[in-house]
């Protein structure tokens, strides 16, 4: 496993709960849904602007009626345009314009207490009949055994969170893959881990969960000892890192 290195050494993921409110985080759960439903309500309007999405919907129109779009046909469009990733579904400045409409309490609070530098950000609403498959990130190209010193890369680490119980993450190295007894559950609310590691879900996980590619505090790097020696165009960020900060 690539892991984070520490000032204790090699370690699978660093936990954030020392840094945020996990009551906090409970009340994004609810925070979430509530704003779920307000995306769904205007969802004519936010898929105007995504030719993928908009060709989505008036499938699921054609085929159930405007006022009968299954549920879980809304949680696919709100995953597919709630990020900055996804570009042949929206562009970066629109998911980013959504991100900010309808979650801004989220983006606020990670600025005030998590992050100094934004890159990038996913918002997923999972079904428990939909969890999210052992993958990793960024690994293509590398194959399925990159070198040690390819994988030190702050690009390559995720920043998540979930928001309750139900949502569930797990982490392993490559073994754990198709061994579940390999798999190192995420037992904190807020975790940083290294995306070149499996990770993903397999026990009936639910609920809302976000992915964040950024530059962490330095209150949070020192105390947890977090070794950003390698992070060096992040640390401080490069001109190519500030032009992709994300600001409110």
């Amino acid at each position: 496993m690539f892991g984070i290195l520490t000032n204790k050494g090699q370690v699978s993921s660093v936990s954030l709960d020392g840094f945020i409110s996990i009551d906090k985080m409970n009340y994004f759960e609810t925070y979430f849904d509530k704003q779920f439903k307000k995306f769904c309500d205007d969802l004519p309007q936010i898929v105007e602007k995504s030719e993928k999405g908009k060709e989505h919907l008036n499938k699921q129109i054609e085929i159930y009626g405007k006022e009968n779009i299954p549920f879980s046909e809304k949680v696919y469009l709100f995953n597919s345009l709630m990020s900055t990733w996804y570009d042949d579904w929206i562009d970066r400045d629109d998911g980013w314009k959504l991100i900010k409409t309808y979650v801004p309490e989220f983006i606020e609070y990670l600025h005030d207490n998590v992050v100094d530098n934004l890159y990038g950000v996913l918002i997923k609403y999972e079904l428990p009949d939909n969890v999210m498959e052992f993958h990793r990130d960024w690994g293509g190209d590398l194959g399925l055994n990159p070198l040690e010193e390819e994988s030190r890369h702050a690009s390559e680490t995720w920043i998540w969170f979930r928001f309750s119980d139900t949502k569930k993450l797990y982490i392993s190295d490559i073994d754990g893959k198709d061994d579940i007894s390999k798999r190192i559950p995420m037992k904190s609310y807020g975790a940083v881990f290294n995306a070149f590691d499996y990770h993903g879900c397999y026990d009936g996980s639910s609920g809302f969960s976000a992915r964040i590619n950024g530059g962490l505090k330095q209150n949070i790097i020192h105390g947890e000892g977090i070794n950003i020696s390698t992070w060096k165009e992040w640390y401080p960020p490069d001109d190519y890192w500030k032009k992709r900060d994300l600001t409110l």
